[in-house]
């Protein structure tokens, strides 16, 4: 690839942002050797190795690469006979060599399809046996550990044991009487490894031994008393050994690094492409980017492009506003006209337009993905070619103009119908009747050739050239004379304006010298102008109704989107609430058949008057509140009609009951109904009920029956904090189902109080037909806070009339 096009283009500044994204040095080595490919399939490669680096860095973070090494140098060394490893290049291997087998075990159990990073990863062969062997051995400050041989922990501890005991001999000197007048200081220092104590050299005399160092001022002598001479001769020689061991083992470790060099230097070189891989993820991520669909004979479409360099200028300033704030742009090139010539002010985008094309083309190349809309496409260009900026060069005698016409030569002589040229401000330089008359030729030569061309220029004779040949088009990017500042948005079809003489007058030039301007530019130039400024406005008028009736068919694809998934939803809900109705009424009446199965038996085997009177009350009494809560629970069906006039009386329908009764009062408050059922009474919203009329297809009724006992009956009821009236309703009812349960004995817990849910309680047991007796509990019952009662049989004084007969 053309390395001046690389520079102009900043693709330099782009390998910067992507080694920063390396989490090894081996990465950002990697990165910095970057340069875009030129083969269709290598390129559709890196980009789908990209593409399964994002798959996976979405799963989460990855660990461990951030600890691998370059350690091919050490490699390298390794690989010469005898050669012996320092122990920090030993734990640099180690280090480099668990993280390439973390690395390769996170892309193994991603559970992704991840065919290109796991054959990348098929080269990371660490060694495992070395690299744990090498961590036992090595410790992380590049020492050697005692476990690393069981002679090296030996001769360590021995010496430990002399240097303790050569210590213990110094301080017993040191802190004898006679020795006082002698030693400038009590302590115990190192001197030639040899272990010594300060003294004073007019006492030297009085302690036998051998000086090993003296203070600089010459006051102080560091001496090695005869009698712990033998003792340093034994550490040192065990030092000695220990370090020959110490040798002896990063010996043998190197020894092993030597055998698995192979393996381990492909490890290296697959750690630094997948770590390449995974930068490019983690940059596409940061930069919002996708990736573009390669059309390797077509023409570039990019679609919403930005200015990569732009994106990270902005984060830096605002980063959540980074991709708001950079406008982007929209370049289609057909294969009918390959050539774009992009006019408009100075400083109105005109360049970074350029620049953007051919880095984002320099990027998709590389492997990157590039910050544009999805259905982007782009060739794969054998070269990009670009003349950007001020060329001028003192150094080799070039002029402006010379140097824009030595690049121009360069790009002639390479580009073919597989290259993309960028050419900024073609033609200028020098005498604009010239230099548009060059830029023309230039064009159409390039044209000729079925170059892929976008150039800027402000030369009108170029903006006409390109309006009549069908091979191009123009563009223009736009800009607000009124707020002076570029819109950066880029129009293709029709030239823009350059805005010379406008912004010279908005920026403060007399107005007498802007008007003389006018007057030499001329009618027909300025009918030109008016009439480019009339096509602007209508492009920008369309413009805005494009989007706005974009805006507005999307609208309405999400509105009706919105609206099939809420039928959707109601009904599944209908359903489901439907199926769960019906389990509800099948469960409630298989209950209700249970229960009054079982009180009919009762009634046959002839119990007391008082027993059946019971029974036919419970028969009679069925909850309201299971009734109207099924009732309320379904959903209803809006009938068409006046609305039902409820009247005492009245035969009524419950609605997915399918139960037919009578109105026995008005509605309440609380909008419900009384109704008398076949099997009981029931209050049910008034929405509920439909005038009667031929039944249809019966259905269980659902009873619900308020005795909690079912299969474990309580001989208790603690009614504290109940009113008397709540009480009494519970304890009546609890007192049947005592009786139906077999209880001959209960207990009703009331609490002490003031008194008056006891008394209450009192009355209602002295007047109940089911309790033969009831007095206070005992002590250990609860004494004054419960009543305990018998029930049993009390003859009542009713007509026996009240006992309907039973049938089946």
């Amino acid at each position: 690839m053309d390395a001046h096009s690389l520079r102009v283009l900043e693709f330099g500044a782009v390998v910067e942002h992507l080694a920063a994204q390396a989490a090894s040095v081996l990465g950002r080595q990697r990165a910095s050797e970057l340069v875009p490919a030129s083969d269709p399939g290598l390129v559709a490669q890196r980009l789908a190795e990209t593409r399964e680096a994002r798959m996976l860095l979405a799963r989460g973070p990855l660990s461990g690469l951030e600890r691998a090494a370059d350690i091919r140098g050490a490699l390298a060394r390794a690989a010469i006979a005898g050669a012996r490893l320092s122990a920090q290049d030993l734990w640099a291997v180690a280090e480099t060599l668990e993280a390439a087998e973390h690395l390769r075990r996170q892309i193994h159990q991603a559970d992704l399809d991840l065919p290109r990073l796991g054959s990348a990863a098929a080269g990371l062969r660490p060694p495992p046996a070395l690299w744990r062997e090498i961590r036992r051995a090595i410790l992380p400050d590049g020492g050697v550990a005692d476990e690393a041989s069981p002679e090296l922990a030996r001769l360590r501890a021995h010496a430990r044991e002399a240097r303790e005991a050569a210590r213990e001999h110094l301080q017993g000197l040191l802190g004898a009487p006679q020795l006082q007048p002698i030693v400038a200081e009590p302590v115990i220092t190192l001197r030639n490894d040899r272990y010594v104590i300060p003294v004073l050299p007019t006492y030297r005399a009085y302690l036998p031994g051998v000086v090993q160092d003296q203070s600089g001022s010459g006051h102080t002598l560091f001496l090695e008393p005869l009698s712990v001479v033998e003792q340093n001769n034994a550490i040192r020689r065990l030092e000695r050994e220990a370090e020959a061991e110490t040798d002896r083992i990063l010996g043998d470790l190197t020894a092993k690094v030597r055998a698995a060099r192979e393996d381990i230097g492909g490890t290296v070189e697959a750690l630094a492409d997948l770590d390449l891989i995974l930068a490019r993820g983690r940059l596409a991520d940061r930069w919002g980017a996708t990736e573009p669909r390669l059309d390797p004979c077509g023409t570039l479409r990019l679609w919403g492009a930005r200015h990569p360099l732009l994106l990270e200028s902005r984060r830096r300033r605002r980063a959540e506003t980074a991709a708001e704030e950079v406008v982007p742009i929209d370049v289609p090139l057909t294969a009918t006209a390959p050539v774009l010539v992009v006019t408009g002010p100075n400083a109105g985008g005109k360049t970074v337009a350029l620049k953007t094309v051919g880095l984002l083309a320099l990027m998709a190349q590389a492997g990157l993905h590039i910050p544009a809309s999805p259905d982007s496409a782009l060739p794969v260009f054998c070269g990009i070619y670009a003349d950007i900026g001020d060329e001028q060069s003192i150094a080799q005698d070039l002029s402006t103009f010379s140097a824009h016409i030595s690049r121009l030569t360069t790009v002639l002589a390479a580009a073919d119908r597989r290259s993309l040229v960028l050419l900024d401000e073609i033609g200028a330089g020098t005498d604009p009747g010239e230099g548009a008359a060059l830029g023309n030729a230039i064009l159409d030569a390039l044209a000729s050739r079925g170059v892929q061309v976008v150039a800027t220029t402000h030369l009108d004779g170029i903006k006409a050239f390109v309006a009549q040949d069908p091979r191009m088009q123009n563009g223009a990017v736009e800009f607000d004379l009124d707020r002076m500042q570029p819109l950066y948005k880029l129009h293709i079809g029709f030239p823009g304006r350059s805005f010379a003489i406008d912004v010279a007058n908005r920026l403060g030039i007399p107005s007498s010298i802007v008007q003389r301007a006018r007057e030499f530019v001329g009618d027909t130039a300025a009918g030109v102008a008016a009439l480019l400024d009339r096509l602007h406005a209508l492009e920008s008028r369309r413009a805005e109704d494009a989007e706005k009736a974009a805006r507005e068919r999307a609208a309405a694809v999400r509105a009706r989107e919105e609206a099939e998934e809420l039928a959707r939803d109601l009904r599944t809900r209908v359903e489901t609430l439907r199926t769960r109705a019906d389990q509800l009424v099948g469960n409630v009446a298989a209950e209700a058949r249970r229960r009054v199965e079982a009180l009919v038996a009762d009634l046959r085997r002839g119990q007391s008057v008082q027993e059946t009177r019971s029974a036919v009350g419970k028969l009679a009494d069925l909850p309201d509140a299971v009734l109207a809560g099924l009732a309320a629970a379904l959903p209803t069906e809006e009938v068409e009609g006046p609305p039902l006039r409820i009247e005492p009386g009245q035969q009524v329908r419950i609605r997915h009951l399918g139960q037919v009764g009578t109105v026995l009062a008005d509605t309440n408050a609380q909008g419900l109904v009384e109704v008398q059922l076949p099997v009981g009474k029931t209050r049910v919203p008034v929405g509920a009920l439909t005038a009667a009329g031929p039944a249809p297809p019966r259905r269980e009724a659902p009873i619900a029956w308020t005795v909690g006992a079912g299969d474990s009956l309580s001989a208790e009821i603690n009614v504290i904090g109940c009113t008397v009236e709540e009480a009494a309703q519970r304890v009546g009812r609890y007192l049947e189902d005592a009786t139906l349960g077999g209880l001959t004995r209960v207990r009703i817990i009331h609490g002490k109080g003031t008194g008056r849910l006891r008394r209450g309680i009192a009355a209602l047991l002295k007047e109940h037909p089911l309790v033969a007796g009831f007095q206070l509990a005992s002590f250990e019952e609860g004494g004054a806070g419960a009543t305990v009662a018998d029930l049993g049989t009390r003859e009542p004084d009713v007509p026996p009339s009240v006992v309907p007969p039973v049938t089946e």
